[in-house]
């Protein structure tokens, strides 16, 4: 197996696993911090060791001009004492004091650097005071810029280097004049403290990855077995136990929105689980009174010869329970062409008393059957047109059940309206209403569901689907409209479609 496959599995497996990624990007994070931080810290002590050295000089540099003024400048007599003196005062510290042509006047045997490889640039250390602190080195730094050089010998050795200059007064056998005092050190003691530094913070970056690494597991595994419980309890939801739902108690504060949501959607999937259910029992039931009659009816006509006027009315007889078993299966397939989210309408702005007119049409000879007067009546907010934002054929199928209803319960004698408010920003609301027997309270609110009807039992099972005012309900739902209704004992009994337009 090659290593681009292992390395390809190895991402792969990343990928799959929460817990693995929490734990590397926690022990990722921790790395980052400690290298972070040990890196600022080695800037910060490698800077610190320079000022140490550069004041370390530059002090010595100060020292050397007030012993040669103490010697009455007397460079001859003075400099190999100083640079004796010096060396013994400063263990790590080289001097060598050279005149203006940088020719050699006294030098230690161990200073380091040669002639022609010292600084060109020179400080003068006349502007150098007796005492020299870490603030007044910093300030010396931002007026004159570098004060010291870095030089490295063949044999790899590094040394801090400066040279100064000390101004000369005149003399009676010499005019005035300057020397030249070069001063090196070796930054030993700080080359080891800084690499016992970084070995420090090799240490510390390997424990905190090991620590990042146990701890990020632990955290890793604790968020992720909460998932875990959550995907237990999901797991024991089915159908037998609808009612379960995930427990918000100790859920992490990151799972508790996406735990109510999912909590949402069980109470919805019940309700949907809940009316399937009595969708399907009331469906077999419907089904099997129609089924049942026309074969109760062909196996009586069977049991005996019978004649053609015989024959022909068993045949009328099932041509009804026909209609009313196509009636059914259409308007299941409405609601479920209707239930579908991607169902659309072509709505359109429809004249509202055209469409009143017209369904009153077509049961005018219906309600004079059966002693019933309907009536439409349109109103309107001042400059507003008569109309309604709907797809024409769903309006008036919705507007003829709710007519069909309404003539079905009305008394004889009474009058069924149909009734058109209109206001001024395009809301409509039509009401169907009768005078006939109150709707009970606690019916109301399951009215518009399938299968439900407003009779007592189902002695009117063969008058109707139950689909009528589920239809309705579709229709609106597909309008974004509402469908209401209310009714009280003594007062008309009215459903209401409202269209809130485009």
């Amino acid at each position: 197996m090659s290593a681009t496959s292992v390395l390809q599995r190895v991402l792969a497996r990343l990928r799959r696993s929460m817990a693995v990624q929490i734990s590397a990007a926690i022990a990722l994070i921790s790395i980052l911090v400690v290298a972070t931080c040990a890196w600022l810290l080695d800037g910060m002590l490698t800077r610190e060791m320079r000022r140490e050295n550069e004041l370390l000089l530059l002090a010595n540099l100060a020292f050397i001009r007030d012993d040669l003024a103490s010697a009455d400048f007397d460079v001859a007599r003075a400099a190999p004492q100083l640079v004796d003196r010096t060396e013994r005062r400063v263990h790590r510290l080289h001097v060598e004091i050279l005149d203006e042509q940088r020719h050699v006047i006294a030098t230690s045997s161990l200073f380091p650097v040669p002639v022609n490889e010292l600084p060109q640039q020179v400080l003068s250390a006349n502007e150098l005071p007796t005492e020299l602190s870490m603030m007044q080195v910093e300030g010396l730094r931002e007026r004159l810029g570098a004060l010291t050089t870095m030089w490295v010998g063949s044999d790899e050795h590094r040394y801090r280097v400066l040279l100064g200059r000390i101004a000369l007064p005149p003399r009676a056998e010499a005019p005035a004049g300057a020397v030249l005092v070069a001063l090196a050190v070796r930054p030993t003691a700080a080359i080891e403290l800084r690499a016992q530094d970084r070995r420090n913070a090799l240490i510390a970056l390997s424990v905190a990855a090991l620590l990042a690494v146990v701890f990020g597991s632990w955290i890793a595994r604790r968020i992720v077995n909460d998932a875990k419980r959550l995907g237990a309890a999901a797991s024991r939801i089915g159908a037998q136990a609808m009612h379960e739902r995930l427990p918000l108690e100790g859920t992490p504060s990151e799972l508790l929105e996406s735990t109510v949501a999912f909590n949402h959607m069980l109470d919805r999937l019940e309700v949907s689980f809940e009316r399937l259910s009595a969708f399907s029992s009331d469906l077999a039931h419907d089904l099997r009174t129609p089924i049942g009659n026309l074969l109760g009816e062909a196996q009586v006509a069977l049991s005996r010869p019978r004649s053609a006027a015989e024959y022909r009315g068993v045949l009328e007889s099932a041509v009804e329970e026909y209609e009313r078993l196509s009636r059914m299966i259409g308007n299941m397939l409405f609601l479920a062409r209707a239930d579908n989210a991607q169902a659309v309408i072509a709505a359109e702005w429809l004249e509202v008393r055209e469409a009143l007119e017209r369904v009153i049409a077509y049961f005018e000879q219906v309600a004079e059957d059966r002693g019933v007067a309907l009536v439409a009546t349109v109103r309107a907010a001042p400059d507003a047109l008569e109309r309604v934002w709907a797809d024409e054929t769903m309006l008036i199928r919705a507007l003829s059940n709710l007519v069909s209803n309404a003539l079905r319960y009305a008394p004889r004698g009474t009058v069924v309206e149909l009734a058109a408010i209109v206001d001024g920003t395009g809301r409509c609301v039509i009401e169907v209403s009768n005078e006939g027997p109150a709707i009970a309270e606690e019916l109301q609110g399951r009215i518009f569901e399938r299968f439900v009807r407003g009779e007592v039992g189902r002695e009117g099972s063969a008058a109707g689907s139950g689909l009528g005012l589920a239809i309705v309900r579709s229709i609106m739902e597909l309008h974004r409209g509402r469908a209401e209704v209310s009714s009280e004992p003594g007062r008309r009994t009215a459903f209401r479609l409202a269209f809130d337009g485009p």
